[in-house]
């Protein structure tokens, strides 16, 4: 299939399908003329990489996995799995971050509150 499709399917645009390919995301991708032609494996793999996008993943994060299953021709389900409990240790750090920031918040609101508002 043409990128175009592939961009439907995905929901990546062109120039991410191309950035993907240069950079070594996409491998296999056959050329038919002066158009390239893409399988159900490719639209798998873009798909996989945009929902990790979306999911905070950057594409260097994203590399190892890509790299991992054509070297080993299977999906390496470990090196996953541990990349997405990292990404979730971060965010419940975040999360515990955010609730003392708004604590903080709190207690600077009274403060304020308790030294500038006339209470006659």
């Amino acid at each position: 299939m043409y990128i175009g499709k592939v961009s439907k399917l995905t929901g990546a645009s062109r120039k991410a399908i191309h950035h993907y390919e240069e950079i070594g995301l996409l491998r296999g991708v056959v050329r038919s003329g002066k158009y390239r032609t893409y399988n159900e494996h490719h639209v798998v793999i873009i798909s996989m990489i945009k929902k990790a996008q979306a999911l905070g993943f950057k594409l260097a994060d994203v590399a190892p996995l890509v790299l991992a299953k054509h070297v080993e021709n299977r999906f390496p389900i470990e090196i996953a799995n541990a990349a997405i409990e990292e990404k979730r240790a971060k965010i419940k750090l975040d999360i515990q971050k955010a609730k003392q920031l708004d604590v903080d918040l709190v207690s600077l609101k009274n403060e304020l509150q308790a030294l500038f508002v006339n209470t006659e």
